[in-house]
């Protein structure tokens, strides 16, 4: 006998999607989705205070950025002495060894 499934055994109740037409709203009347065209977007230049402000805050950020980076080497500094002093130490703590 042949053991093929026809269409009604394997398609159990499955989900179908729903056809809206295109006139139709959809369920949700809060939603303000428009597709009725195209949208424009409006673009102006950039006055002389908006130069000055736009400019002032990128002087901020490169301020900031420097102070970032001094931060950083202060910290460093100490610490690359503390190494260099450990490795002094060190060296000397050998050459008192070997010369016994």
């Amino acid at each position: 006998m042949d053991r093929r499934k026809t269409v009604s055994e394997t398609h159990r109740g499955g989900v179908e999607p729903e056809i809206i037409p295109p006139d139709v709203r959809a369920r949700d009347p809060y939603s303000r989705t428009s597709f009725d065209g195209a949208q424009r977007i409006y673009v102006a230049r950039i006055g002389p205070v908006g130069f000055a402000l736009m400019t002032a805050a990128l002087a901020a950020l490169a301020a900031l950025f420097f102070l970032l980076l001094l931060g950083a080497f202060v910290v460093l500094l100490p610490l690359a002495g503390l190494a260099l002093a450990i490795i002094i130490a060190v060296a000397l703590f050998r050459i008192l060894i070997w010369r016994r």
